[in-house]
This record gives C-alpha cells, structure tokens and sequence, in this order.
C-alpha cells in the first residue's frame, strides 16, 4: 500500500501550488465528546459465549486468523452478533467490496440499537470520505478521523498540495488495526480493511496474520482504544466534511453504494477447518465453548501523540517498536522475523550481532523485490542483506509466484501477485509478537502502532508451522564463494535454481529505483 514515499512525490509535484495557496489550517473541531468503552456483560449473546470459553483470570484466549476466509467470517459474525457496542479502528477502510461487506453488517448492528464508533485514519479517506459520510447518517453511529488533512479533500493530490506547509504532522498516520465487539472479543493484527487483504483483488493480494482474543487482553484493548478516540488528535466526521443532503437521502446512497455486499464473502461451511484445524467461527460459535489457545496477552500500544515527532530521532523506549526490540533481545536460543517491510537500521543490526553472538539462532522473512508493493522499501533492505548474511542470519524473501500456491496460503489468488503483509516475531518457540508494526523506521519513528505480545508455546508452534510452508516456497539467500555477492536459492519441480540478481523484477521497477531510489532518506521509509 501507499505508505511513504507517494506523500513526498505528491509534494514535488504541488509545490508551486501550495506556494500560492499558501497554509490551510484545520478547523475547530466542534463538539468531540468524549466516551468510554462498554465492558462485557454476560447478558448478551458474545458476552455469554466468552464467558464459556474464559480461561484462568489474568489470562486470554485466542486463535490465529492467518486465512482471509476465516478472517472476514470472524469479523462478520462478531459484527452480525454485537448487541451492545463495536468499536472499530483501523488505517485503511476501502470503499471496495471489502469494505462495503464490513461496513454494511456495522450498519446492520448500529440499526438494530449497537454503538458504533469507527476510527479511521485519513490517509486514504478521499476515496471513501463520502461513503463514511453517507455510514454516518444511521442512528447509533459515529465516525471520527486520526490526525486530518485541512482542505482539498475530494483528491489526494489536493490534499497534500494544501498540507505542504504542515508536512512534518500529516506524514504522521495511525496504523493500528482492532475491532472489539460486546467488549467481549476482539480481533486485531495486520489486516487493514480492503481488497487485497481478503484475496479479493486481481492485481495483488496479501497473506496476513490476525488473532481472535477473549479474555483478560479485551480491556487492556478497549482503554487503548479510548485513548485513540478521545484523543485531540481525532477529530469528528462531520467537523470536516458535510453535505446538503437530507440523512434519508444520505443512507438511501449508502444502501445503493454498498449493494455489490450482498452476494460477497459467503459464510464458510461449517465443516471446513482451515489448515490449522479450526473451524469457521460463524459455526463454533453456535457450540461453545469454543475451540481456542490459552496464553498471556500483553497489549500496548502507541501514544497517539508520536504524531508531535517526539519518537522520529530514536531511542523512545514506549514505542511499540521499542517493547518489541526488548523481547527479541531477552531471547535465548531463535529469534524468527517476518515482516513485510524489514530495514533493521543501525540499532537493529547491532541488536542481531548481539543476539549472534550469543548463539541466538536468527531467521528473517520478508518480501522479495519482485512481490514488494513498495520497492523504495525494498532497495533500503537490500542494503542490510549482505551484512545480515555475514554475520550469520538466515535471510528469506518471498516468491510471489509460490505464495499463490493453496498448500501454502489456504486459499487461492488466480493470476494476482502473492505478497506478505503479515507482521510476527516468534521468540525462543514461546512468546510471539503480532499486531500492527512492521520493522521499520515509518512503524518506530512515525506512525502509530498496536502490539500484543503472546506468551503460549501452542501459538508460537503453529505460527511456526505457518512460517515453514511460507519459507518452503521461499527464495533462501546466500553469499557467493566470495562472500560478497547474494545469491537467491529456489525451488522450482522439486530442482535447485541460484540467480545471481533479484529474480522476477521487471523494467520500469528497476529503472525507478535507479532514477529515484539515491534521492530517498531512508529515515522516510
């Protein structure tokens, strides 16, 4: 997704204008009263069925959600059993199918008496501003957007134009992701809300990682998420965009707009279990308790005020990057990686060389070149493979044409590209990492992050076992026999094939990162 660099493109090219335009400021943000999330109660239905399912106080239960399949049937049938409140928070919300099928069940549950609040950044909201308006017309709901663009909002290209001025607080964004119904459960990791995180789009799509939790972690995320929404850094719907038209008018749009929903992501059978063993969770939910994992969750999450830039020169140990690190540092024997965007920087490659040097075995999974969606990322990691390599990680990158193989994703992507969205770290086969923060300088210095730590044996292994058939189709790095140069080892009909340069890259990918790539900081990436 568009993460870094397009805000710098869109501003070389609007310079002149906002030279012009001069500095748009946001408006005041009207009436922002504050709320507070609704606990669980065992009166209602997701209330009940957590507390049937509770493990041992102080502890949580969980389940991964690695298949989109199972990861929209999780989110419908939490938001088609809601009774009480959903409060949803997330980076991406796309007016495409996928999120009009999420959207149209929330406004399913706000019609039939739920609290809705939504949060979601307003990085991407040009495209969806009017269908977050028209959603907002229903009773019961309320829409509020982290850290906005002033003015010029029906494109991003106006929009950035008029926020040059005020750069260094718009390229701030909160990527965090969560959704918590009933105060009962919650659902939260990598998986924004759009198309390609759902294997839904014909041009890309991503393999990711969620966990469905019950338990002890559901507090902890609905304060965090009450921090987010009563933040002065969030601001009402309706305090930036408006319309002449009349509610009625507005939910009779979002009715229409969002009818391509109804024949979308059917509910699974209830006899298919993933690849992990577990059913959908529209049918265990019906026989509870339910099948799940038991463990200790901490949860944490960034200040919403890292948009001020207090975190952008390092060392702020409250960041979710930095709790992450310190896990990865107290480990005893593996460390194991996987992120989609992986640029150690100065800190994280002297964290690894501590960590080899104390016979910490270390494993990184990240993308290919070819299956990066942001290749400016891509060349910043290039920098760091031989020297990784050198002092004796383990370096996989992802082959895009492999990953679209069911044996290895559960599910089928046509002819799209398989990408790695999924953003882990499984510490000594015990403890492991899942939430928002990929592993770079955008997540510890930039953007907002959620992070939950998990101390379960059970999870680390399966996570593991995932990680194994991703690995498996899998280019594996190596140094040439002057241990200089990479090489890329795949396996193609059961043969070994080496390529001496980035496989599968094509022309025009090449020739940006050559015309554009030296001019980039890396601090941007």
């Amino acid at each position: 997704m568009f993460r870094s660099i397009k805000p710098w493109l869109f501003a070389a090219v609007a310079g002149a204008l906002a030279l012009i335009q001069g500095c748009a400021v946001l408006p005041p943000p009207g009436e922002r009263a504050p709320s507070a999330a609704i606990p669980a109660s065992s009166e209602s239905e997701l209330g009940g069925v957590a507390a049937q399912s509770a493990p041992a106080a102080g502890q949580s239960a969980f389940r991964p959600l690695p298949f989109a399949t199972w990861a929209m049937d999780a989110r419908l049938t939490l938001v088609r059993r809601a009774q009480k409140t959903l409060d949803i928070q997330y980076y991406l919300l796309q007016n495409d199918v996928t999120g009009h099928t999420l959207l149209r069940a929330v406004r399913d549950a706000a019609v039939r008496g739920v609290r809705v609040r939504l949060l979601v950044d307003d990085l991407y909201t040009a495209e969806s501003d009017r269908m977050l308006l028209a959603f907002a017309a229903y009773p019961n709901v309320e829409v509020r957007l982290f850290n906005p663009f002033p003015s010029g909002r029906a494109f991003a290209f106006t929009r950035w134009t008029f926020a040059l001025a005020d750069f260094a607080r718009v390229n701030h964004r909160m990527h965090n992701k969560m959704l918590i119904a009933d105060g009962a459960f919650a659902i939260a990791g990598g998986r924004n809300i759009a198309d390609e995180y759902f294997f839904s789009s014909k041009g890309g799509n991503f393999v990711d990682f969620d966990l469905l939790i019950l338990g002890a972690a559901v507090p902890q995320m609905a304060t965090i998420f009450d921090a987010y929404w009563n933040s002065p850094r969030i601001y009402p719907l309706h305090a930036l965009e408006t319309s002449r038209e009349p509610p009625q008018a507005l939910r009779d749009a979002f009715e229409q707009l969002t009818a391509d929903a109804l024949t979308a992501y059917p509910t699974p059978a209830a006899d298919k279990a993933d690849l992990l063993g577990f059913p959908p969770f529209s049918a265990d939910i019906a026989h509870p308790p339910l099948k799940m994992m038991t463990g200790h969750i901490e949860v944490f999450a960034d200040d919403p005020e890292k948009v001020t830039g207090r975190a952008e020169k390092g060392g702020d140990a409250t960041t979710v990057t930095a709790r992450a690190g310190h896990a990865m540092s107290q480990a005893k024997t593996e460390v194991v990686v996987g992120s989609p965007y992986f640029i150690p920087g100065q800190l994280g490659m002297d964290g690894m060389r501590t960590a080899r040097a104390n016979g910490v075995r270390i494993d990184v999974m990240t993308n290919s070149l070819a299956s990066n969606d942001e290749p400016f990322a891509s060349a910043a990691y290039g920098r760091y493979r031989v020297p990784m390599l050198q002092m004796g990680v383990n370096v996989y990158e992802t082959d895009s044409s492999q990953l679209k193989n069911d044996s290895i994703i559960g599910g089928a992507l046509g002819a799209s590209i398989g990408r790695s969205h999924s953003k882990l770290i499984i510490i000594d086969r015990r403890v492991t990492f899942v939430g928002s923060m990929n592993m770079d300088f955008r997540s510890s210095r930039v953007n907002t992050e959620l992070g939950m730590l998990v101390d379960s044996p059970e999870l680390a292994e399966a996570v593991l076992s995932l990680a194994a058939r991703v690995r498996g189709g899998s280019y594996r790095l190596r140094l040439d026999g002057s241990g200089k140069h990479l090489q890329w080892i795949a396996k193609v009909n059961g043969q070994e094939v080496v390529y001496d340069d980035d496989p599968g890259v094509d022309f025009g990918t090449r020739m940006q990162l050559l015309l554009l790539f030296p001019f980039i900081s890396e601090s941007l990436l």
